[in-house]
């Protein structure tokens, strides 16, 4: 199973405080082939770095960078522009730019699952697991 790992997952696994962090423990001990984005990278060092969890970001970014068991997508133009055309699609049910590229990514590979925290996955028609 190929599951897209969005940033309320990393996040959730990352940090023991977080509301979900049981539910996130519990999905990283299932198996699956790991996916996200680029973006979605940048998204989790931002937001845990805006936490004041700035050693937290660097050491996960160091390590998911390496991780051979997750692929990291680099959006290439056309996925760019197809994350925009689905934010103008999303946008009015909260969903922001990056869960729209992320979108884009899981379309393109054909992934219907996402660990994830988000509902504006199950809005775009995927399965949330977590």
């Amino acid at each position: 199973m190929t599951v897209f790992l969005d940033t309320g997952y990393f996040v959730a696994f990352l940090v023991p405080r977080d509301q979900w962090f049981q539910k996130a423990v519990q999905a990283a001990r299932t198996d699956f082939r790991a996916v996200t984005s680029s973006l979605v990278v940048n998204e989790t060092v931002s937001l845990l770095q805006a936490r004041g969890l700035l050693s937290t970001a660097l050491a996960w970014l160091s390590g998911i960078s390496a991780d051979p068991k997750t692929l990291i997508i680099y959006l290439d133009a056309p996925l760019q522009v197809e994350g925009w055309s689905l934010f103008h699609r999303y946008a009015g049910s909260g969903a922001n730019a990056i869960d729209c590229t992320s979108f884009a990514v899981m379309r393109s590979l054909n992934i219907k699952q996402a660990f994830t925290f988000d509902q504006h996955f199950r809005a775009a028609g995927f399965e949330i697991l977590g």
